[in-house]
């Protein structure tokens, strides 16, 4: 039997918390400490998850039109393995068997639902949380999530997730002489599109079967000068990108050149970190879920130091 592989991503937990200057009308922001995260993680998993039969806590979690599960099935030493569900409905599965290629119903109650899963990795010393990326299966934005729904309203508290990149090709983009133009494309609320190009709702209520709304920023320099007063600025910049939009992020380009050539676009969110695994024999639902634990602890502490100088970019 051929052995499953799947690819293993890795991404930068931050929390920044707002909080408003009585008299003026300034907000300052601050960065949550590696420590302060997990502490806001274990309100959520002592306060408001709820315990399953098997020790496990549970919460509900909605992403955009999806509820999803987030289940932590192991939190200790700092980390915190944790699977993601996302519920659908039986009437468009059925069990088939490999041989005589029958099909039969799924047996269920009316209170279940069937669920397709996924699992990560949290480490709260480093902040980096690794993911096995599973075709169909829910998304890492229900862990930024997570935090959102529970601190975001009462505390102020947001949450980004931003996917961490090697540095191979900002040693490219660094050494060139002229950086161009930077393209950021990131997906917005419906109201501000509204706001930022001027619709009133009347008139957007007339736009039917939007798929995306995505809003693209280009910051396009003068001929043949640099955007940069240094390339490494360069770096600063798509750190700070990162940072702010986490998943929101859509695309992330540069053009750069050198002095006698012409300009070249590179796509930047094609650079992120992803190792890939082999989880185990045949299909993952015959494997454990100490298979999946394995291989996001394996190829995490495999990569950690090399994670940890990437994650500061």
């Amino acid at each position: 039997m051929a052995s499953k592989t799947r690819k293993v991503s890795f991404y930068r937990l931050s929390l920044e918390k707002s909080v408003f200057i009585e008299g003026s009308h300034t907000v300052q922001k601050s960065q949550l400490t590696n420590n302060e995260i997990e502490e806001k993680f274990r309100e959520i998993y002592d306060d408001k998850m709820q315990q399953l039969s098997n020790g496990n806590h549970a919460k509900n979690i909605n992403v955009s039109s999806s509820q999803y599960v987030i289940e932590v099935m192991n939190f200790e030493e700092h980390r915190a393995f944790i699977k993601i569900g996302q519920q659908n409905p039986s009437n468009t599965v059925a069990l088939r068997d490999r041989e005589t290629l029958e099909t039969s119903d799924v047996p269920m109650s009316e209170s279940q639902l069937l669920e397709l899963f996924t699992f990560c990795l949290i480490d709260f010393l480093t902040g980096i949380v690794s993911y096995i990326g599973i075709n169909g299966a829910p998304r890492i934005s229900a862990i930024r999530n997570l935090f959102d729904q529970n601190l975001l309203q009462e505390e102020k508290i947001s949450t980004s997730l931003a996917a961490i990149m090697t540095n191979d090709i900002l040693q490219i983009l660094v050494h060139k002489n002229i950086i161009s133009k930077v393209s950021v494309s990131v997906a917005v609320p419906e109201d501000q599109i509204l706001s930022d190009i001027g619709l009133n709702a009347e008139n957007f209520d007339a736009i039917r079967n939007v798929k995306t709304k995505i809003a693209t920023y280009k910051i396009v320099g003068k001929r043949n000068k640099n955007l940069f007063s240094s390339s490494n600025k360069l770096a600063e910049l798509i750190g700070a990108i990162k940072l702010k939009h986490g998943d929101n992020l859509k695309g992330l380009s540069a053009n750069v050149k050198d002095a006698d050539e012409k300009s070249q676009s590179y796509d930047l969110l094609q650079y992120n970190f992803t190792k890939t695994v082999v989880l185990g024999q045949d299909d993952e639902g015959l494997l454990s879920l100490d298979n999946f634990k394995d291989a996001l602890v394996r190829t995490y502490d495999q990569y950690k130091e090399e994670l940890l100088r990437y994650s500061r970019i």
